[in-house]
């Protein structure tokens, strides 16, 4: 394609997203349709590093925290860092910490469409 060149997209979705849980860690990546018609190779990622004790990943565990209500509370280093301190005050026995559970995941199939 030439230099300038815009591609129309054909589609009147605004993006699209990807999830990928993986066993120990999770990223994404997205594509928005605007970035599409004017630059179509641009597919958006996680550039930012996390932070965790020693660990620096541009990757965050794949780790989910729930509440007693099982309502998302935090993913990640966040959902780590909030059940750890939570643990360390006695608080968190009302609360479900999922880590490494890519393989239960292995059979579903979760298709989330947003309307905006």
């Amino acid at each position: 394609m030439a230099s300038g060149s815009t591609v129309k997209s054909k589609s009147d979705k605004i993006g699209v997203a990807a999830i990928d849980f993986g066993t120990t860690f999770s990223g994404y990546a997205f594509a928005l349709r605007h970035d599409f018609e004017s630059d179509p190779p641009k597919i958006h990622t996680n550039t930012n590093y996390y932070t965790s004790g020693n660990l620096t990943s541009l990757k965050t565990p794949t780790v989910l925290l729930l509440d007693k209500d099982e309502k998302f509370v935090a993913f990640g280093f966040e959902a780590e860092d909030k059940y750890s301190d939570l643990a360390a005050d006695e608080e968190h026995k009302d609360y479900y910490y999922f880590r490494r559970f890519k393989m239960n995941l292995y059979n579903s199939v979760v298709i989330i469409q947003i309307h905006v």
